[in-house]
């Protein structure tokens, strides 16, 4: 069966909003590749039924015109079926993340640095390579922040990389916690790669998570998710506890500080890597 490739230039500041609306749209899969010399990415979308060209443009002009931009270019192509999941392995090798880790793709034969800690990990069809910035962002915020012998929740965990992790870096316990269960098989899956399985895995959210029971809580999700979940968040935490916020926009901090202000989380730190930023907050109580 053939499909159909859209291609087009989108500048860093709206290449989540434009993927995402592309998503909508129907595009069964995206690619990126970045254009280093201009500052751009080259955002592949394919289409089992692709939208008209009229419809695309309509959906995309105004995120376009929002930042005082010229819609660009669409182009648009047949390409065969083929196996997607090796093609994409052929992109993804071996990386350093943060100050101690090194991530190894679950297909690759990568040798480890003497210096850092391997994390082998297969996505699937879970959220959380290491790549994107809010995981490393929440990454780089645990080598700091994180004290040794804390029991820690990961919510939201995704592939569960997060999540091994904190048990590398000493944590007393760690649990994940994630409301699709083809993640938390995902993750389960990773864990037995790393021989983390001591890590508690449960399908479902914030609210069946006791009161003061976690200290160090990990959330790398969306600013609306995150703003949902902020008072089963503080319930959650212990007395002086630290979550790491990360998934915002650097617009949408002020926000997610306005919500959490109320509820005796103060905030720490925050770390940005272009659009995106990480809130690191302590639980002082309401």
């Amino acid at each position: 069966m053939p499909w159909t490739e859209i291609a087009l230039l989108v500048p860093e500041s709206i290449k989540d909003a434009v993927s995402g609306e592309l998503s909508e749209l129907g595009a069964a899969g995206l690619w990126e590749d970045e254009e280093a010399a201009t500052g751009t990415t080259r955002l592949v979308a394919y289409f089992e039924n692709p939208p008209e060209r009229e419809t695309l443009r309509d959906v995309l002009l105004p995120i376009f015109q929002s930042e005082g931009l010229d819609f660009p270019d669409l182009e648009s192509s047949s390409v065969k079926d083929q196996d997607w999941g090796e093609q994409w392995k052929k992109h993804w090798s071996s990386f350093p993340l943060g100050r101690r880790f090194f991530v190894v793709p679950s297909w690759a034969d990568s040798n480890c640095p003497d210096d850092r800690e391997p994390i082998y990990i297969d996505p699937g069809q879970a959220f959380g390579t290491g790549t994107h910035e809010t995981t490393q962002l929440t990454i780089e915020a645990m080598e700091v922040w994180m004290e040794p012998r804390k029991v820690v929740l990961d919510l939201g965990t995704g592939s569960g990389i997060l999540a091994i992790a904190a048990r590398l870096l000493s944590a007393r316990s760690v649990h994940g916690c994630d409301t699709d269960p083809v993640a938390i098989d995902v993750a389960r899956e990773n864990l037995e790669r790393n021989s983390a399985q001591s890590i508690g895995l449960m399908c479902g959210s914030i609210d069946a998570i006791a009161s003061d029971s976690v200290g160090f809580l990990l959330c790398n999700l969306t600013a609306d998710a995150i703003s949902q979940f902020l008072p089963d968040i503080q319930r959650a935490m212990r007395p002086q506890g630290i979550a790491v916020f990360s998934g915002i926009l650097t617009s949408q901090s002020r926000d997610i500080r306005q919500k959490a202000g109320p509820l005796g989380l103060t905030v720490l730190q925050e770390r940005t890597r272009g659009e995106w930023c990480a809130l690191v907050m302590r639980n002082n109580g309401p």
